[in-house]
């Protein structure tokens, strides 16, 4: 049986790096079937649509192995989570969410949240190559990257055709917003004259095809939808900055994907009705003070288009080794953090936000990311 792997590529404005793929031969099976339009709410893991990355690693500038176990579902949402586990040489691990069919030209949109981290890239993109041929077997792809050191922006990028690499079709898109912060809509329409790339509904940059710089065409090559998080190692590093492992995981959130068909479709808009006045916890955490005799939560509050609320006041109960109610206002930002009660009981220490409250604005508790969470004490 020919064994075939994917294979994602640095879409960098470094110098070209090779990819380092050993025992693999390119696929020679007939040209895949374009596949139809889809929205998946990622609410389950659908198998018959995608493939979980699962025990291999790409070659420099990739400083990751890819696991299944690294893509989690839970609260609608898929998080991609990126540790410090070594895996096949690699001194870290990561996940990768790939379809298991191929696309022709269509509209391509996602609802994530990248990771701020220096040297991490959190990724949308459609890809195609020498080891899951979507047609010709060359290397095709079009994509969103949003490097960590800098997530108020993302690259958009394709490749035609190009086995060796030379790229040169990077282009750089300021937001108005910091991504990191919350879910946003991210697509790119891929049409026979071009691709047009778009940030929550609005066009932000777009190319035509042409001679000099030929777009991927449909002829050619399908492509496959893919989402993934990874680190460089440092033959990339003055692109993306040098990873420092920060001490805990790191996760780039995936709230829908879908995919229009035909030339004629049309990227939809973020909700402006009552996306806009709800408000959900987004995130949850709880730490330990120094003295161990009191903790901490920290509250990301977001409302329904991802965007940070400020001056939310939120409440929450401890229970447990700690008990108690704490409450506070978030800042600009979206985040609170509430301290709780001394306590100098030992075990398990719970808190649950219990409400959130904004001017003009509904609580929707079904749609946080997390409501408890717990530590040792």
């Amino acid at each position: 049986m020919l064994t075939t792997m994917p294979i994602t590529r640095p879409l960098c404005l470094c110098p070209v790096l090779s990819l380092v793929l050993l025992g693999f031969a390119a696929s020679t099976a007939a040209a895949p079937v374009a596949q139809p339009s889809f929205k998946d709410d990622l609410t389950t893991f659908d198998t018959a649509r995608w493939l979980r990355a699962d025990g291999w690693a790409n070659g420099s500038p990739f400083n990751n192995a890819w696991k299944a176990d690294h893509l989690t579902t839970a609260n609608s949402l898929v998080s991609i989570r990126l540790d410090n586990v070594a895996t096949l040489g690699k001194p870290t691990t990561s996940g990768q969410y790939q379809t298991n069919g191929y696309h022709g030209y269509g509209c391509y949109e996602a609802r994530f949240k990248p990771v701020s981290a220096a040297g991490v890239v959190s990724s949308f993109f459609t890809f195609a190559g020498p080891y899951d041929n979507g047609g010709n077997g060359r290397h095709n792809e079009i994509d969103i990257e949003f490097v960590g050191s800098n997530t108020r922006r993302f690259q958009a990028n394709f490749w035609t055709n190009d086995d060796t690499y030379k790229g040169g079709n990077e282009h750089l898109v300021d937001l108005p917003f910091d991504a990191a912060q919350g879910l946003h809509q991210y697509a790119f329409k891929w049409t026979s004259k071009g691709i047009e790339w778009f940030a929550d509904g609005v066009s932000v940059y777009k190319v035509l095809d042409s001679a000099l710089k030929p777009t991927p065409k449909a002829s050619d090559s399908l492509h496959k939808v893919m989402v993934n998080l990874w680190p460089v190692d440092s033959t990339a590093a003055g692109w993306a900055g040098t990873f420092v492992y920060p001490g805990t995981p790191l996760s780039s959130t995936y709230d829908w994907i879908k995919y229009t068909a035909g030339e004629t479709c049309t990227v939809s808009k973020p909700a402006t009705g009552s996306a806009a006045t709800e408000v959900h916890v987004q995130g949850l955490a709880v730490a330990l003070t120094t003295a161990r005799n009191q903790a901490t939560a920290k509250v990301l509050v977001l409302n329904g288009l991802g965007q940070p609320v400020q001056s939310a006041s939120v409440a929450g109960t401890w229970t447990g080794a700690i008990t108690g109610i704490s409450k506070g206002l978030t800042d600009a930002a979206g985040n609170v953090t509430l301290t709780s009660t001394t306590s100098t009981k030992t075990g398990t220490a719970t808190f649950c936000v219990t409400g959130v409250t904004a001017a003009g604005l509904g609580y929707v508790s079904s749609a946080n990311a997390a409501t408890c969470v717990s530590i040792m004490k």
